[in-house]
């Protein structure tokens, strides 16, 4: 997109691709760009606004190798929004499409090198993710970057430094974050999360995806979860992942809040396993070989385009908070992932108050071009594994809400 100093005008054709009470996601095509970007908005009047901390993450990490490009946020009297970059499917999608539900050793070991870097690189920055989980990580959808893995969902992020750069103190109670399926042990005992538990759901994600499942599946209650995890003798779960992996588990064990993790040490186990077995980084992907609708030839125009859905706030206890350039730390819990099966927090739905923004009601007058929306309601909050379609409207004029600042 042209390079703007003020507010610009864009126009944006645009269709949703989920949505739940606290948000709706929409992909959009720039009618003067022709490109297609990710739209994301919630209403302005939900209690916990959550496209804030979302924006200030992904300003952060502009320019890394993992992070989608920004392209432009704002508000209005109904709505806040940010427009970035499209990505291709989720990583829970592809392992499902596979025949046995499970990845291959190959495909599994350069996903998890890939979503190492990234969690190392938000880390960098100042921030935990807090819901490292496959939905939250996409492969990209153009022939240059559909073998590229993209994080996903920052609005259960939390800056774990000060302006000096210091850890902060952690609570003495924090509240639930995350995912009950990949969620740390101490996210489940409400303790403060650290750089560490990050990367105890990395671990969750890699056993999952060579073995197909977690042995905690079908468990729904979270304190279940959370109980079985702390009497499983997890060196079970390295069964089909190499013997390398006991050095992984062992360093998780070893870290607390406030120790750095050996990322270094953890990638290069990463390659030294995928050297001794003759891994290639150009190999196929799994579904690179099982389906040539998403191979990297024709990922551009058949592999559907699809981003994760939007957070959902949650009902914490609010924590306290340092300096005045430190963001305030999202209230927010977790929520289930479509198809997945992931038990987590709910919470009260409000989705009227969205429903009540796509209205030609209090339209401003010169809002102007007016964009359509096709609304198929796509419901990514379903508890069914395929998504329900339910017609809201043929063709909803939303103005206002793409008066977009672009970023430099």
């Amino acid at each position: 997109m042209e390079i703007l100093s003020e507010l610009g005008l864009r126009t944006l054709k645009v269709k949703k691709i989920g949505g739940g009470g606290f948000g709706e996601i929409y992909e959009g095509l720039d009618l003067v760009t022709k490109e297609l970007v990710a739209l994301k908005l919630e209403s302005a009047k939900q209690a916990k606004q959550v496209l804030k901390m979302e924006v200030a993450v992904l300003k952060k990490l502009q320019g890394r190798e993992h992070v989608c490009r920004f392209i432009g946020c704002g508000r209005n009297d109904r709505f806040n929004y940010v427009v970035m970059q499209l990505q291709g499917k989720n990583l829970a999608e592809l392992r499902r499409s596979q025949p046995r539900g499970a990845y291959s050793l190959s495909t599994t070991l350069r996903l998890g090198l890939q979503i190492l870097k990234a969690i190392e690189s938000i880390h960098e920055v100042g921030f935990l993710h807090r819901d490292i989980k496959p939905s939250n990580f996409s492969m990209g959808r153009l022939s240059h970057n559909c073998r590229n893995v993209y994080m996903l969902d920052f609005g259960l992020a939390r800056q774990y430094v000060t302006a000096t750069g210091e850890v902060r103190p952690p609570r003495a109670a924090a509240g639930f974050r995350g995912t009950v399926r990949y969620a740390s042990i101490n996210a489940h005992r409400n303790k403060e999360m650290g750089r560490h538990d990050d990367l105890w759901s990395l671990f969750y994600m890699l056993v999952e995806f060579v073995n197909g499942q977690l042995p905690w599946r079908k468990i729904k209650d979270k304190e279940q979860v959370g109980l079985m995890k702390e009497k499983y003798d997890h060196r079970l779960l390295l069964k089909h992942l190499p013997s390398d992996f006991r050095q992984f588990l062992d360093h998780i064990y070893s870290l607390d809040y406030h120790i750095r993790p050996d990322y270094a040490m953890l990638s290069n186990l990463f390659e030294r396993c995928m050297k001794r077995r003759g891994i290639k980084e150009s190999d196929p992907f799994d579904w690179e070989k099982h389906y040539t609708d998403n191979s990297a030839t024709t990922t551009v125009t058949t592999s559907p385009a699809v981003i994760s859905k939007p957070p959902l706030a949650g009902t914490a206890p609010p924590g306290t908070h340092g300096t005045d350039n430190m963001l305030d730390d999202n209230i927010m819990a977790s929520y289930e992932d479509h198809g997945e099966n992931e038990t987590g927090v709910k919470r009260e739905t409000s989705k009227e108050n969205l429903t009540k923004g796509l209205s030609l009601e209090g339209r401003p007058d010169n809002a102007h071009p007016r964009p359509l929306i096709e609304n198929n309601n796509n419901n990514y909050y379903s508890n069914n594994n395929a998504l329900k379609q339910e017609e809201v409207a043929d063709k909803l004029e939303v103005c206002a809400i793409f008066r977009l600042q672009i970023s430099p």
